[in-house]
């Protein structure tokens, strides 16, 4: 796979490109441990956002919204077309990763680790780390796991802006947060990779905090017919 951890990342909370182009090695039926452990999840209150989406790929442009719900340490997301129809849907859990592409019944079920390319450290818990984004800004990120680092755009005020990178990728993202309830939100993200031709810019449309989350928002049930896509 040629994909770089950053081009994974983006997509994975985009929910629109994640393995999108990618001539995968292998794809099989799901296997029974995967589906009987379908991560059901009781109702609870978390925080709910829908994120405008642009998505800048090779000379074409792409647009979805995104839902991301996050309950305690899982980040639920589901990406749709503006005309309603779903694009997929992703569970982020501590260590693992799901996400299912209805419209071909397929899923993958892994680590975000697994989907970097050669040049970037396998060593990055990138689950706990894209969990923590949305809720605290990246200078408050414990990164000892991690080959990451911040630059600080700008850090007063009620927006604030930060450059998050890896010593051993070139992407890069620029975070946008702002304090909005008494706590800082994710408000803006865009990123790009060296050459601009891969580019991701999401927008916070509407958000809500401490909110009733149903349980069908926080599982992930894969229909025993699924295929496994396999990297």
């Amino acid at each position: 796979m040629a994909f770089s951890i950053w081009s994974k990342l983006s997509g994975i909370i985009s929910l629109t490109i994640l393995l999108s182009g990618c001539q995968l090695a292998s794809r099989k039926m799901a296997e029974p441990s995967i589906i009987e452990s379908e991560m059901h999840y009781a109702e609870g209150k978390g925080d709910a956002f829908l994120y405008d989406v642009k998505i800048f790929r090779d000379g074409k442009k792409n647009s979805v919204r995104l839902d991301i719900y996050r309950v305690e340490d899982r980040l639920a997301l589901f990406a749709r077309g503006y005309l309603g129809k779903g694009v997929l849907k992703g569970l982020v859990l501590a260590d693992s990763t799901v996400v299912y592409f209805p419209t071909e019944n397929e899923f993958y079920s892994g680590r975000l680790n697994e989907l970097i390319s050669k040049s970037c450290s396998e060593k990055n818990n990138l689950e706990k780390m894209l969990i923590d984004l949305f809720v605290k800004r990246p200078v408050d990120i414990d990164y000892s796991m991690t080959d990451f680092y911040v630059n600080i755009l700008s850090d007063k005020g009620e927006k604030q802006q930060f450059r998050l990178e890896s010593t051993n990728c070139a992407e890069k993202a620029e975070l946008q947060y702002e304090f909005r309830e008494n706590r800082f939100i994710l408000d803006k993200i865009d990123f790009s990779n060296r050459d601009e031709s891969f580019r991701f810019k999401a927008e916070l449309r509407k958000f809500r905090f401490n909110t009733k989350i149903p349980a069908e928002k926080m599982a992930l049930p894969i229909p025993p017919d699924a295929v496994q896509i396999n990297l």
